[in-house]
């Protein structure tokens, strides 16, 4: 069984407000990124909230996705995977780590991801793509993690985040180069917002 994660806990202070909660064609961020997986077929989804949790799940039903708070948020981005990795089911062989600031990432794009891991189980599975502004190819998410690296995700340096692990002498990567470039594409800022807005 494959897992994710939807890490959905951050304070968003340059947007101003909490990103899972953006409109963008009729539904939240959150709900387009769990869509997502939905169709991709991921049946174990685990949204990690943070400070903003009652307002986002008194705009947001979930969908079989199982809920968690991180009570501290603000130490980043590892400590909301822990707090959603607690949740995960005891047969999970691995788990994808998605944002929910990537409302426009494809179910087709999520499934190149697990279908890369199924055939390289004992590795770290990294999209990446070609970034027109310096020409070169930049990694993105989501990135799948085998269950056997969980315990590393516990033993990092919480100001380290994520990197930490994916740059661990005991892992091994797989790079997956795909031609989606909403892998890297966030929105941290309401310009950012308001140009997803007018492209529809």
């Amino acid at each position: 069984m494959l897992s994710a994660i939807i890490l959905a806990a951050g304070d968003s202070s340059r947007m101003g407000g909490a990103k899972a909660l953006l409109q963008w064609r009729g539904l939240p961020f959150i709900e387009h990124v769990c869509a997502a997986l939905r169709r991709a077929g991921v049946e174990d989804r685990v949204a990690v909230l943070g400070r903003a949790s009652h307002e986002i799940l008194a705009a947001w039903t979930p969908a079989g996705e199982k809920v968690t708070v991180n009570v501290k948020p603000e130490h980043g981005q590892l400590s909301s995977l822990r707090a959603g990795l607690a949740e995960l089911s005891d047969f999970s062989e691995g788990f994808l780590v998605c944002l929910a600031d990537q409302p426009t990432i494809s179910a087709e794009t999520y499934k190149k991801v697990i279908d890369c891991w199924l055939s390289n189980k004992e590795t770290i599975v990294i999209p990446r793509t070609f970034r027109a502004a310096d020409s070169r190819l930049k990694r993105g998410h989501p990135i799948i993690i085998p269950a056997a690296h969980k315990a590393l995700c516990f033993e990092g340096p919480l100001d380290k985040g994520l990197h930490w692990v994916t740059h661990h002498p005991a892992v091994r990567i797989t790079d997956l180069e795909v031609k989606d470039p909403e892998i890297i594409r966030d929105f941290d800022t309401p310009e950012d917002y308001e140009a997803l807005v007018k492209a529809g």
